[in-house]
Protein backbone atom coordinates (compact mmCIF):
# COMPACT_ATOMS: atom_id res chain seq x y z
CA UNK A 1 0.00 0.00 0.00
CA UNK A 2 2.37 2.67 0.92
CA UNK A 3 4.61 2.02 -2.40
CA UNK A 4 0.72 2.54 -4.15
CA UNK A 5 -1.13 5.01 -2.74
CA UNK A 6 -1.54 8.64 -4.68
CA UNK A 7 -3.59 10.11 -2.24
CA UNK A 8 -4.66 9.32 1.92
CA UNK A 9 -7.47 6.82 2.32
CA UNK A 10 -7.74 6.80 6.20
CA UNK A 11 -9.82 3.62 6.08
CA UNK A 12 -6.59 1.82 4.38
CA UNK A 13 -4.71 2.75 7.68
CA UNK A 14 -6.90 2.02 9.85
CA UNK A 15 -7.71 -1.47 8.21
CA UNK A 16 -3.87 -2.40 8.39
CA UNK A 17 -3.74 -1.27 12.15
CA UNK A 18 -6.83 -3.63 12.76
CA UNK A 19 -5.27 -6.47 10.94
CA UNK A 20 -1.98 -6.34 12.53
CA UNK A 21 -4.14 -5.94 16.17
CA UNK A 22 -6.84 -8.61 14.97
CA UNK A 23 -4.26 -11.33 13.03
CA UNK A 24 -4.82 -14.86 14.18
CA UNK A 25 -2.47 -17.53 14.68
CA UNK A 26 -1.90 -19.24 11.49
CA UNK A 27 -2.45 -22.58 11.20
CA UNK A 28 0.17 -24.17 8.83
CA UNK A 29 1.44 -23.53 5.74
CA UNK A 30 0.07 -24.20 2.47
CA UNK A 31 0.72 -23.09 -1.21
CA UNK A 32 -1.55 -20.23 -1.62
CA UNK A 33 -2.86 -19.08 -5.00
CA UNK A 34 -3.24 -14.96 -4.50
CA UNK A 35 -5.92 -15.24 -7.06
CA UNK A 36 -8.29 -17.59 -6.10
CA UNK A 37 -11.46 -17.40 -7.45
CA UNK A 38 -14.16 -18.64 -9.88
CA UNK A 39 -12.37 -17.01 -12.92
CA UNK A 40 -9.49 -19.01 -12.07
CA UNK A 41 -10.31 -22.47 -12.18
CA UNK A 42 -11.56 -24.80 -14.65
CA UNK A 43 -14.78 -26.67 -13.53
CA UNK A 44 -15.58 -29.75 -14.79
CA UNK A 45 -18.79 -32.18 -13.81
CA UNK A 46 -19.17 -29.59 -10.78
CA UNK A 47 -15.82 -29.90 -9.35
CA UNK A 48 -12.54 -27.98 -10.15
CA UNK A 49 -10.87 -30.00 -12.69
CA UNK A 50 -7.53 -27.38 -12.86
CA UNK A 51 -6.70 -24.03 -10.89
CA UNK A 52 -5.24 -21.53 -13.54
CA UNK A 53 -3.14 -18.12 -13.56
CA UNK A 54 -0.31 -19.05 -10.58
CA UNK A 55 1.64 -16.30 -11.02
CA UNK A 56 0.91 -14.87 -7.73
CA UNK A 57 0.85 -18.06 -5.33
CA UNK A 58 3.34 -18.14 -2.13
CA UNK A 59 3.49 -20.22 0.99
CA UNK A 60 1.09 -18.64 3.34
CA UNK A 61 -2.24 -19.52 5.31
CA UNK A 62 -4.89 -21.10 2.80
CA UNK A 63 -7.50 -19.26 4.40
CA UNK A 64 -5.97 -16.16 2.42
CA UNK A 65 -7.36 -17.78 -0.91
CA UNK A 66 -10.42 -18.33 0.83
CA UNK A 67 -10.84 -14.89 1.72
CA UNK A 68 -10.64 -14.11 -1.67
CA UNK A 69 -12.57 -16.83 -3.20
CA UNK A 70 -15.12 -15.49 -1.07
CA UNK A 71 -15.30 -11.81 -2.00
CA UNK A 72 -15.53 -12.73 -5.45
CA UNK A 73 -18.40 -15.14 -4.76
CA UNK A 74 -21.24 -12.48 -5.35
CA UNK A 75 -24.85 -12.48 -5.46
CA UNK A 76 -26.29 -10.31 -8.59
CA UNK A 77 -27.45 -7.42 -5.71
CA UNK A 78 -24.05 -7.69 -4.21
CA UNK A 79 -21.60 -6.26 -6.80
CA UNK A 80 -19.34 -4.44 -4.78
CA UNK A 81 -16.47 -3.24 -6.90
CA UNK A 82 -18.65 -2.21 -10.57
CA UNK A 83 -16.97 -5.81 -11.81
CA UNK A 84 -19.06 -8.85 -13.21
CA UNK A 85 -18.78 -11.87 -11.08
CA UNK A 86 -19.67 -15.26 -12.62
CA UNK A 87 -21.30 -16.32 -9.31
CA UNK A 88 -23.48 -13.13 -10.02
CA UNK A 89 -25.77 -14.94 -12.72
CA UNK A 90 -27.36 -17.32 -10.04
CA UNK A 91 -27.40 -21.15 -9.56
CA UNK A 92 -24.57 -21.30 -7.29
CA UNK A 93 -24.23 -22.36 -4.19
CA UNK A 94 -24.89 -19.17 -1.48
CA UNK A 95 -21.58 -17.75 0.02
CA UNK A 96 -22.52 -19.55 3.06
CA UNK A 97 -23.21 -22.74 1.76
CA UNK A 98 -19.69 -22.61 0.34
CA UNK A 99 -18.67 -21.88 3.99
CA UNK A 100 -20.18 -24.99 5.17
CA UNK A 101 -18.70 -26.66 2.26
CA UNK A 102 -15.01 -25.88 2.80
CA UNK A 103 -15.42 -26.24 6.51
CA UNK A 104 -16.81 -29.98 6.06
CA UNK A 105 -14.30 -30.80 3.45
CA UNK A 106 -10.96 -29.24 4.75
CA UNK A 107 -12.00 -29.55 8.66
CA UNK A 108 -11.02 -25.68 9.02
CA UNK A 109 -12.87 -23.46 11.37
CA UNK A 110 -13.81 -20.29 9.34
CA UNK A 111 -15.28 -18.52 12.28
CA UNK A 112 -13.26 -15.35 11.52
CA UNK A 113 -13.05 -15.94 8.20
CA UNK A 114 -14.31 -12.13 8.08
CA UNK A 115 -10.85 -11.53 8.81
CA UNK A 116 -9.07 -13.11 5.74
CA UNK A 117 -12.09 -11.50 3.89
CA UNK A 118 -11.01 -7.87 5.08
CA UNK A 119 -7.46 -8.30 3.98
CA UNK A 120 -8.56 -9.75 0.36
CA UNK A 121 -10.46 -6.60 0.20
CA UNK A 122 -7.84 -4.31 2.04
CA UNK A 123 -4.71 -6.29 -0.93
CA UNK A 124 -7.06 -5.65 -3.79
CA UNK A 125 -7.73 -1.80 -2.65
CA UNK A 126 -3.94 -1.69 -2.71
CA UNK A 127 -3.56 -3.24 -5.93
CA UNK A 128 -6.22 -1.22 -7.97
CA UNK A 129 -4.58 1.78 -6.31
CA UNK A 130 -1.33 0.82 -7.78
CA UNK A 131 -2.79 0.33 -11.50
CA UNK A 132 -4.40 4.08 -11.19
CA UNK A 133 -1.57 5.30 -9.88
CA UNK A 134 0.67 3.65 -13.23
CA UNK A 135 -2.39 5.49 -15.38
CA UNK A 136 -2.18 8.95 -13.67
CA UNK A 137 1.75 8.23 -13.86
CA UNK A 138 1.30 7.30 -17.72
CA UNK A 139 3.24 4.07 -17.36
CA UNK A 140 0.48 1.90 -18.25
CA UNK A 141 0.33 3.41 -21.79
CA UNK A 142 -2.75 4.48 -23.74
CA UNK A 143 -5.76 4.68 -21.73
CA UNK A 144 -8.01 5.11 -24.55
CA UNK A 145 -11.17 3.12 -23.46
CA UNK A 146 -9.57 3.15 -20.43
CA UNK A 147 -12.42 4.55 -17.07
CA UNK A 148 -9.24 5.92 -14.81
CA UNK A 149 -12.35 7.10 -12.81
CA UNK A 150 -13.30 3.60 -11.92
CA UNK A 151 -9.66 2.88 -10.78
CA UNK A 152 -9.87 5.83 -8.64
CA UNK A 153 -12.96 5.58 -7.05
CA UNK A 154 -12.98 1.71 -5.78
CA UNK A 155 -9.67 1.73 -3.51
CA UNK A 156 -11.77 3.71 -0.61
CA UNK A 157 -15.02 1.58 -1.29
CA UNK A 158 -13.11 -1.62 -1.13
CA UNK A 159 -11.34 0.26 1.99
CA UNK A 160 -14.39 0.73 3.61
CA UNK A 161 -15.72 -2.37 3.15
CA UNK A 162 -12.40 -4.02 4.29
CA UNK A 163 -12.49 -1.79 7.73
CA UNK A 164 -16.08 -3.38 8.34
CA UNK A 165 -15.29 -6.72 7.83
CA UNK A 166 -11.98 -6.46 9.74
CA UNK A 167 -13.84 -5.10 12.65
CA UNK A 168 -16.52 -7.87 12.38
CA UNK A 169 -14.02 -10.49 12.85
Amino acid sequence: WASSKTREIPEMEETHRELEKRMPEQVGACIAHGDYRLGNLIVRDRRVAAVLDWELCTLGDGLADVGWLLNSWTSADEILDGSSNPTAVGGFPSREELIECYERSSGRDLARINYYRAFSYWRHAAIVEGVYRRYVEGSMGSAEGVDITRFEQLPPRMAQTALELVRDS
